[in-house]
């Protein structure tokens, strides 16, 4: 008995220690009981013989000597998972309360709304980026965000036209919110929903303020269906009982099927690796199920277990009969190692490595009785591929060393940049400017680390040139969106990102373009009318502005396509090159 509860405890300790504490602690009570009842064995006997029992010594033994190693080494890998996690949850609650501590700043702001917005929406999006902080914490800190974060949307003064529409849209989201965690409610999934509601709840943080009338009662909405939601999963943790009779039945229904396996089986290879798939999928749902009542968990284990060792033991007996295959595994390796060795000094990085990952592939299709002459195979095999692979990460460890040449390059203009100096002319000026980025786009790629660093520094410096040049507002705004393009073109994912903001400004033109209609359709209500109106004039007049938007949206779009039509001919020559 001690042996299978060593057995037992070793599996354990291939899991995931924060998952199988329960697990060990039952084992370790076990082992305990089995202990002390030979102990007290031994000292009876001892007594008995004539012995004293003050004089009675009950030396260790191998097994137990073991079982108290295991339990060390859980103990040790225990203590460094929760120090882990606990040193990297608390990193996470410092990086939360400087987000909550900046959201509070912001609270502040109140004569430029759309930089706070903006502001805002870089710490919501970092906030969902940092990992989970402890238990003990998140209510607290999750508390303090959601109330920096209602502080600030009914501190910033919102604009006019849009604050009806956006209130209304939040309530109809925090409505729907309510209702998803309703719909939980009826899950069964107590793991899934815990996860869902932590969503949900971030969710609602970050949707933004109601009507000022309705909050009161949405938000009691909102805390009973919590609760309510929350009292379910508590009451979870107290069924262990009943789902312990449940997985009972689960795992002698799974006994069934691989006894039914076990008789009905082909004797053919694929019909065996079918059943051997099935009755690993039943031992990976034994796993999931879960401990049943102590006094049938030994033995459902025992029966499963020695069902499992039956078919694999009749698997082998058929299996044994197949070493033909082996050989003509063989005669296919030898082929593939031909194949390998004439590729393996190939310049062609992209089809040969594709070439040599089939292959390898290939190889693992056809598997070898492991004897020496398959390890002789499989080293010919490998160091051709190794050859190959080996001259590809040099090759491409030379061009790494000229993004440093580049980046000493970059260095030394952006130096000159920052020295250059505007002059009256501002026709002069504009050439100047864009020679500069011309000339920063020719140098090429710098290392990925130093990208953003010294990209940021030059663009940045570029955007404050034409701020201090006295021109046009819509000719500034079209410069410094070329400039942007440049700066996007000049990126190692050029196209997508390219692609990506055409998306964003046509997404942006179709929501003008509903807001026209919109206007559009106000306007009929005022074809009747007499006279002059001055809230008809106030919508033609934002007809008019709208439209400008979506005229200026469709001039940035034609850049972008312009200079996408440039990469794809670039890439078109590339090929046509090789």
């Amino acid at each position: 008995m001690k042996t299978i509860l060593i057995t037992k405890l070793e599996e354990l300790l291939l899991k995931e220690v924060g998952e199988v504490a329960a697990d060990v602690r039952a084992l370790q009570k076990e082992y305990q009981k089995l202990w002390t009842s030979e102990f007290e064995n031994a000292k009876q006997v001892f007594i008995d013989d004539g012995g004293r029992a003050k004089e009675f010594e009950f030396p260790k033994q191998t097994n137990d000597i073991k079982f108290e190693s295991l339990l060390e080494k859980y103990s040790k890998l225990k203590k460094e998972a929760d120090l882990k996690i606990a040193t990297e949850q608390a990193k996470n609650l410092i990086i939360r309360q400087e987000i909550v501590s900046k959201i509070k700043d912001i609270s502040q702001l109140s004569d430029n709304v759309g930089a706070a917005v903006r502001m805002l929406g870089e710490l919501q999006k970092k906030w969902k980026e940092v990992g989970a902080v402890s238990s003990h914490k998140y209510k607290d800190i999750q508390a303090e965000y959601s109330k920096a974060i209602e502080d600030i949307y009914y501190n910033l003064k919102i604009f006019r036209d849009l604050q009806e529409h956006d209130l209304k849209k939040n309530f109809e989201l925090k409505t729907e919110i309510i209702e998803k965690l309703r719909a939980l409610q009826q899950s069964n999934k107590i793991k899934e929903t815990e996860r869902l509601i932590k969503i949900y709840r971030n969710e609602w943080d970050e949707i933004g303020p109601v009507p000022a009338p309705k909050w009161d009662l949405i938000k009691q909405n909102y805390k009973e269906v919590l609760d309510q939601t929350y009292i379910k999963i508590k009451a979870h943790y107290h069924s262990f009982e009943e789902q312990k009779e449940n997985n009972l039945k689960l795992k002698q229904e799974i006994l069934e099927k691989i006894k039914e396996l076990i008789s009905s089986v082909e004797p053919k290879a694929n019909k065996w690796n079918e059943a051997t798939e099935k009755v690993i999928s039943f031992q990976s749902q034994w796993k999931k199920i879960g401990r049943t009542k102590e006094n049938e968990n030994e033995k459902t284990w025992a029966e499963f277990r020695n069902l499992c060792d039956s078919f694999f033991e009749k698997k082998k007996e058929f299996f044994t009969g197949l070493n033909q295959n082996y050989s003509n595994n063989r005669k296919i390796k030898s082929d593939l190692i031909s194949q390998a060795e004439a590729l393996q000094n190939s310049m062609d990085w992209q089809k040969t490595g594709l070439d040599l990952i089939k292959l390898q592939d290939t190889w693992k299709k056809h598997p070898g009785n492991g004897d020496k002459e398959e390890s002789k195979l499989f080293f010919r095999f490998r160091k051709a591929c190794n050859t190959f692979f080996d001259a590809k990460k040099k090759h491409f460890e030379n061009i790494e060393a000229s993004y440093d040449i580049n980046l000493l390059s970059k260095e030394e203009m952006l130096k000159q940049f920052n020295e250059f100096k505007l002059s009256d002319d501002n026709n002069k000026n504009r050439e100047q400017l864009k020679s500069f980025s011309t000339e920063w786009n020719t140098i090429g790629m710098v290392p990925m680390k130093d990208k953003k660093r010294i990209n940021d520094a030059f663009y940045t410096r570029l955007d404050a040139f034409y701020d201090e040049m006295n021109i046009d507002k819509k000719e500034k705004g079209i410069i410094q969106f070329k400039t942007k393009i440049d700066r996007l073109a000049a990126s190692e994912n050029a196209f997508d990102l390219l692609l990506k903001e055409s998306d964003f400004l046509k997404k942006l033109s179709d929501e003008i373009n509903a807001n026209i209609r919109t206007y559009d359709n106000n306007l009929g209500f005022f074809k009747t009318s007499k006279g002059s109106n001055s809230f008809l004039k106030e919508i033609i007049d934002k007809i008019e502005i709208e439209k400008n938007k979506v005229t200026e949206l469709a001039e940035k779009r034609k850049l972008i396509s312009e200079q996408l039509t440039i990469i794809r001919n670039a890439k078109d020559k590339q090929k046509t090159e090789k």
